[in-house]
């Protein structure tokens, strides 16, 4: 199956689990035909058929949209002990700056509601987009996005997150002009920090 057959098989699936409405029979896919067969809605197997599905979509995402990765290098952060982090790394030795309000690449992933992140072990890299989407690129490393360090000080931050709703996912857009060189920061919010479940500083490199 590609990724809108799964998607769509997904889109059913979850509105049957959470507003109780059955698909007709024809837009069922076959492997989901046993849970029509029930006069009353399994809802344990159903959930998990949520989460089995929604971990076969993410396994076939489409190819993402690049901005800026190609200028873009993963290397060791200037943070101490933070791992790697992004820099602007133009391959031109003339390179001019990148200026504010341009997108430098994109915060996506694997895809997920408030259900199905419960599931996730590891939450430090999932992104909150808007409504019920959030994000998580922890197991696709050729996001160069998820590399962004929290400096932690305000001063240093020269991007920022601006939902892409449509496009489940979160643009990274300059907060102001960036010179070769320049390692790229974030804040990743107050509830992220606040949500972490032990003390002392987090960075995703």
């Amino acid at each position: 199956m590609d990724f809108q057959s799964i998607s769509k098989r997904l889109e059913y699936l979850e509105k049957w689990r959470e507003l109780a409405i059955r698909p007709l029979k024809e837009d069922t896919h076959p492997d989901d035909l046993d849970l029509l067969e029930k006069e009353q809605d399994d809802l344990q197997l159903l959930s998990k058929k949520c989460l089995q599905v929604r971990r076969e979509m993410n396994q076939n995402l489409p190819q993402h949209e690049l901005a800026l990765d190609h200028e873009l290098q993963v290397k060791t952060s200037q943070i101490p002990d933070s791992g790697n982090g992004l820099f602007y790394e133009p391959r031109l030795d003339d390179a001019n700056e990148i200026r504010e309000g341009s997108i430098l690449c994109y915060y996506t992933g694997h895809r997920h509601n408030f259900y199905s992140q419960k599931y996730l072990e590891d939450k430090s890299y999932l992104l909150h987009v808007d409504g019920d989407i959030l994000v998580d690129p922890r197991e696709t490393l050729d996001i160069k996005a998820r590399y962004i360090n929290d400096p932690l000080n305000a001063r240093l931050i020269n991007c920022k997150f601006v939902p892409d709703v449509k496009e489940f996912r979160c643009k990274v857009v300059a907060t102001r002009s960036i010179h070769p060189g320049e390692e790229l920061f974030i804040s990743y919010g107050k509830i992220y920090w606040e949500q972490q479940p032990y003390e002392g500083k987090i960075f995703h490199g």
